[in-house]
């Protein structure tokens, strides 16, 4: 299960590739994919560099590109929550 839930959270992460700062769009889907990690038993470090990596592709979209892809992302995560 910890495997799955961070490969979702990996792969969701890595599809997403805006701004100087997050738009609360992505601020959502980064609190849901957290929340799985947490309840997955996935170590703080591991969602404190995978924060880092989703934050990294958040900057290189546009902002409408990063908005799209987080409340399609936070629709999933909703649905899996």
């Amino acid at each position: 299960m910890k495997k799955i839930c961070l490969l979702i959270v990996s792969s969701l992460c890595m599809g997403l590739s805006a701004c100087s700062q997050m738009p609360k769009e992505c601020e959502q889907s980064w609190k849901y994919m957290a929340d799985i990690a947490k309840q997955s038993g996935i170590p703080e470090d591991s969602i404190k560099a995978q924060k880092k990596q989703f934050e990294q592709q958040i900057k290189s979209m546009s902002k409408d590109q990063a908005i799209q892809a987080c409340q399609a992302q936070s629709a999933i995560f909703k649905m899996v929550k």
